[in-house]
């Protein structure tokens, strides 16, 4: 099988070391580089560039493909009925994958044109037929593997102000939330880091271990850290029989 790389994590360098190795890369670099005479010439590009805007020139192969585990349901794990909503194609994926319904909510998008509020609405209204619902927002880290901190920092506040400020207000004493990012993007690099990301569990039954903020260097003068963050979910469903409400 051939290995390829994710284009998000060699921003601004050289793609010749960085095309597909292995068995079958000859005919994946083939169609790469026919692709290029193609999108040239194709009007959606004509009309980016007519815009100011940068043309696609390529098209990147096969990165991020795989065979599909075996991933028990969710519900089997935990014991809930969950659902999310996303704007990107992957988390959708992950989310069938364990069983959960996927919200169609019109105005979700992977960027920083997501309609947050319509998001979080329609995420709060699942929680009538679903024990936990899943809000997945791409935008921070979209601006991030574009290099504009003047873009990620709005995408956060608008997370901060019209998500989080959202459930905060709503009149709910069942509502237990976790709220954490995925992974770091840190501008400087413009991709994925393997940093521990800070979290924030509120709501019954759950205990302040002391933290005044919700920030890296917070988080680690806590001392608390969970080596495989697949266990935080133990922390946010530890629940009683009857109280079965959660926001993730």
């Amino acid at each position: 099988m051939a290995t390829c790389t994710p284009p998000h994590d060699i921003p601004d360098k050289p793609i010749a070391e960085f095309l597909p190795q292995g068995h079958g890369s000859d005919l994946l670099r083939d169609l790469m580089s026919r692709s290029e005479a193609v999108l040239r010439e194709h009007p959606v590009n004509i009309e980016r560039q007519a815009r100011g805007d940068i043309p696609a020139t390529m098209i990147w192969l096969f990165w991020g493909s795989g065979r599909i585990p075996e991933m028990p349901p969710f519900k089997q794990v935990y014991g809930l009925d969950a659902a999310m909503t996303s704007g990107v194609d992957l988390l959708r994926g992950l989310a069938r994958m364990a069983g959960m319904e996927v919200l169609d909510i019109p105005g979700v998008t992977d960027g920083l044109d997501n309609d947050c509020t319509a998001q979080v609405t329609g995420a709060l209204e699942a929680l009538d037929k679903h024990d936990l619902v899943v809000i997945h927002i791409e935008a921070p880290d979209e601006a991030a593997h574009a290099g504009s901190i003047d873009d990620k920092i709005k995408a956060i506040q608008r997370v901060d102000g019209e998500v989080v400020g959202r459930i905060r207000s709503w009149s709910s004493d069942a509502l237990r939330v976790l709220i954490m990012p995925d992974h770091p993007t840190p501008i400087e690099i413009q991709t994925h880091s393997d940093e521990p990301v800070p979290f924030v569990l509120w709501g019954p039954g759950i205990v302040s271990n002391g933290a005044k903020g919700f920030t890296e260097a917070e988080a680690k003068s806590t001392s608390v850290f969970i080596d495989e963050g697949y266990n935080i979910m133990a922390r946010l469903t530890m629940m009683e029989p009857d109280d079965k409400t959660c926001l993730s």
